[in-house]
Parts: C-alpha cells; sequence; structure tokens
C-alpha cells in the first residue's frame, strides 16, 4: 500500500489538485452569500506521526443576480502530530494537536470604498487521522479519513463600518486583534479518499475535500463553505 508506514519510509510526500463548488458569504463586504467554483491545491508530508500541509485555494462565485463577481483566496500551513490512539488489524487511528496558519482575503468587483476584505490567523487545532486497509479484485486499497477543527487562537478582523484607511493610515485600532475559539468559529476541514497502487510503485488518490469555516468576529460574519473532488498521486 501507499502508505508511510507499510513502505517503511522515512516520510511520503502527496500532492492533491481538484476542485468543485463554493458558497462564500462577508458581511464586511456584501449581505449576499456569493456561488460558484472552487480550485484546490494541497501538498501533504506524512511522517510517521507527524505531518506538514501547504494548501492554496482560489475560489470564483457571484451574487444571487448573476451581475457582479467576487474573488476568494487563501494559503494554509499546517503542522501536526499525531497520537496512535488504536490499531486492530486493518484499522489504524491517530490524534493530536495541529498548529494551522491562514493568510487570504477577498475581493469584491461592485465595492468602491472597501472593495476587499484580508484574512489571518494562527489556530491550535484538534486533529485526527484514520486508515482502513482493504483488498478488493485481487488489488490493495486504503480508505482514508481525516478532520481538523480550529480550537483557539488569534484572528484579524477589521469592526463593521471601519475601513482599512481608518485603521491602519490614521492609527484608529478598535480591537481588531481577537480570541479565536469554537464559539465565534465553528469550522471544520475534513477529507475523504481511496488510495490505490498502481503497477510501478506509484499510488493514486480520490476523493473529497470539505473546508467549512465559518467566523463572527466585531459584529461582521463570515462563512466560505468548499466541497471539491480531489486527485493526489504519492512523489
Amino acid at each position: 500500500m501507499c502508505s508511510m508506514a507499510q513502505e517503511k519510509q522515512e516520510s511520503t510526500t502527496r500532492l492533491f489538485v481538484g476542485g468543485g463548488w463554493a458558497n462564500v458569504l462577508d458581511t464586511y463586504l456584501s449581505p449576499y452569500s456569493y456561488k460558484g467554483t472552487v480550485f484546490n491545491f494541497i501538498v501533504e508530508r506524512q511522517y510517521e506521526h507527524t505531518m506538514h500541509r501547504t494548501s492554496l485555494h482560489m475560489s470564483l462565485s457571484e451574487n444571487p443576480a448573476g451581475n457582479v463577481n467576487e474573488y476568494e483566496f487563501g494559503v494554509a500551513y499546517g503542522v501536526a502530530h499525531h497520537f496512535q490512539l488504536m490499531k486492530k488489524g486493518a484499522f489504524n487511528l491517530k490524534a493530536g494537536p495541529m498548529g494551522h496558519l491562514y493568510v487570504g482575503g477577498i475581493y469584491n468587483e461592485r465595492n468602491g470604498n472597501n472593495p476587499g476584505q484580508a484574512k489571518l490567523s494562527l489556530m491550535l487545532d484538534a486533529s485526527a487521522l484514520a486508515t482502513y486497509d482493504f483488498r478488493l479484485w485481487r488489488k490493495d486499497f486504503q480508505l482514508e479519513y481525516s478532520i481538523d477543527v480550529p480550537f483557539i487562537g488569534l484572528a484579524y478582523s477589521p469592526q463593521f463600518g471601519q475601513s482599512y484607511y481608518e485603521e491602519f493610515v490614521l492609527g484608529n485600532y478598535d480591537h481588531n486583534c481577537v480570541i479565536a475559539h469554537p464559539f465565534n468559529t465553528p469550522s471544520l476541514r475534513q477529507r475523504f479518499v481511496v488510495d490505490f497502487k498502481l503497477k510501478k510503485r506509484g499510488c493514486l488518490y480520490w476523493g473529497y475535500n470539505g473546508e467549512l469555516f465559518q467566523t463572527k468576529y466585531n459584529g461582521l460574519r463570515h462563512h466560505s463553505y468548499l466541497h471539491s473532488i480531489i486527485l493526489g498521486i504519492k512523489l
């Protein structure tokens, strides 16, 4: 199989690309949800108990009337340390903490004064990874499910009605660094993939990646629901 433990390797590097459906709301820019498409790019390096993940997404969506576009992008880097919780037969379960840094932004074509909204957060997440090995049609397969839930951290947010000119030029700070926790950041990232070994020692991954991100800071609401079909290979 393609897992690090079974191949006795020091590490395994995987590359995923994908695309799907996006639903984005940011009340700093608009009271409406914008819907469209999203594209993903993920590089992941796995060791026996540690995982490093760098991800990039870009979405293009439009308002309900279909006459205004909104663009969202984000880059994230996460490091997780997974402790062995259970290993019974073909089933393996690990969980542990993850440090997660996110930098991104949203641009709305209609807004003239404040057309963009910056996104920045540094979080400690709860992370879990479960795998199950099985054989089908005389081939080895593995099911893999991972989930990360933001727990506590710091995030940036302007106040409702506060412009970036007021904040950064005039220096009018107004609680723009906020404590993020499950009550004001009820979010999760999850992924479900099936991997199977190719003829020449390669591995192919296929599955679903979901990022369900919600915040409520400083009188502003934001959500970014990203659902993608992903395809990956082992590098």
